[in-house]
């Protein structure tokens, strides 16, 4: 038996997990790389040519080591009874799959043996580790238990593999070809890579009965106007029945990752879509069913990054005045590129309603300003720091004036003190707004359903070939 004490005791019985949430463990979180960084990190692979590889760590959550104060006993399972001690127990050392903190155990056992090989861990991005030595660079990212590593060399991947494998058991699964749901492809010849989710995008054909649909080419009409319907009028009976069956919500979900992934072209569609799950008529899920068609006419888009331009970030805010019809609030869009197709983009209501598009356009710079200091310190932490504050470009002139100095103070004496924040980034050195005309402002694709001529031509600048 085990002796009684004042830690945390938990029982792990048969295939049940009895934990309890405050006594057996606190805290779950477990990071993981954002796509911003997965997309950046492949395009300095493209641009400078260096060596992409894929490793997954098996049963990686078995590697984990319990901390002290989490103590873990097990039942014996019985084909592993200790003869004469049946009724004893095991003390858990490592996790368990199943277990709620398994994941950040393994995390942290992981950082644990990253920091031990001498890589230093991004501050702004907890799992994107970076190591420089005398034989080259290493720059890798972690989901879980799977790895993008890119080196200024395949020796340097190697060892790293080699570090690996002195610890743990894994998968080298060589050059990066798939991960995440994305694939990727890559032309040494250009120094590009491309990114596309075909696979995704067959099955959601598939499996929301849309084979033998006809492609669009927009992913939604400029003159639909989607609204939330009135809660007090009544659902007649058979519309009811109707929409009982209509998985509208599995299809928003299913197209997200596609938005966030490799497709910032349908960001805009998916973004007015999910705001209606909880009260879709028919209408949206048409509205869903033609993003689907979209898709269907479009499979074969890539995001291209990487290319032999200077590597150099720059961003693109745009805002949509007063575009929600039910709460009056601006859609707000901004995208980064690092020379060629965007690594970064977001499509979203604004909190707040402004009342002016030059209000309107100041959230939206707002906003695009804190990604762009992310993506600055992100680049600072692989040793690629900006010299020149980044461009940000805009085609609201009195809001460009506004955040570079105090003017026209009886109207904008009311605006938030948050958003003010983006004067001090001005002011400091990090960006510089510039202005551009309308037409070639790219993020105008995110804040609004756009006529087929000006989508096309906006979609290719966004990097989607």
């Amino acid at each position: 038996m085990v002796e009684e004490s004042s830690k945390a005791v938990s029982f792990v019985i048969g295939n049940e997990m009895r934990l309890v949430y405050g006594q057996d463990y606190t805290k779950t979180t477990a990071p993981t790389a954002r796509l911003e960084s997965f997309r950046a990190l492949l395009h300095l692979a493209a641009a400078h040519d260096w060596d992409a590889q894929q490793i997954d760590v098996k049963t990686a959550f078995l590697y984990g080591l319990l901390p002290k104060d989490e103590v873990q006993y097990m039942e014996q399972p019985g084909s592993f009874q200790e003869p004469g001690k049946e009724d004893w127990v095991w003390e858990l050392l490592r996790g368990l799959y199943g277990m709620k903190q398994s994941g950040r155990i393994w995390n942290k056992t992981m950082h644990e043996a990253m920091v031990g090989w001498g890589f230093q861990r991004l501050i702004c991005e907890w799992c994107v580790y970076y190591r420089k030595t005398s034989a080259g660079v290493v720059l890798v990212a972690v989901h879980v238990d799977d790895m993008l590593s890119v080196a200024s060399s395949r020796e340097e991947n190697e060892r790293f593999k080699q570090q690996l494998q002195s610890k743990w058991k894994i998968s080298d699964l060589g050059d990066i070809h798939f991960a995440l749901g994305i694939a990727v492809e890559r032309d040494r010849a250009t120094h590009t890579i491309l990114l596309s989710q075909t696979a995704l995008i067959d099955r959601i054909i598939s499996q929301f009965r849309q084979k033998d649909s006809h492609p669009v080419s927009t992913p939604m009409d400029s003159a639909v106007k989607l609204r939330r319907p009135d809660p007090r009028t009544p659902l007649p009976a058979d519309q009811a029945q109707y929409l009982s069956s209509v998985p509208y919500q599995s299809l928003v979900g299913s197209l997200m990752y596609l938005a966030i992934g490799t497709r910032p072209d349908i960001a805009y569609a998916v973004n007015r879509l999910a705001g209606f799950l909880n009260c879709y008529r028919a209408e949206h899920w048409h509205a869903a069913c033609r993003v689907v068609r979209y898709l269907k006419g479009t499979r074969g888009l890539r995001l291209t990054l990487g290319g032999r331009a200077a590597l150099q970030l720059v961003g693109f805010t745009d805002s949509d005045y007063a575009n929600c019809l039910d709460t009056r609030r601006s859609i707000s869009g901004h995208c980064f590129s690092l020379g060629s197709g965007m690594i970064s983009w977001s499509s979203r209501r604004q909190r707040t309603v402004a009342d002016s598009t030059c209000y309107a356009e100041y959230i939206a710079a707002h906003s695009a300003s804190r990604e762009c200091m992310w993506l600055r310190s992100f680049l600072a932490g692989i040793d690629h720091t900006p010299r020149t504050p980044t461009p940000l470009m805009i085609d609201n002139n009195a809001a460009m004036k506004l955040a570079e100095d105090q003017q026209f103070h009886s109207e904008a004496k009311h605006i938030e003190i948050k958003y003010h924040v983006l004067r001090d980034y001005v002011a400091d050195g990090h960006i510089v707004l510039q202005h551009v005309r309308s037409a070639e402002n790219t993020a105008d694709i995110l804040t609004k359903a756009l006529a087929p001529i000006t989508f096309i031509r906006l979609r290719g600048l966004l990097g989607l070939r």
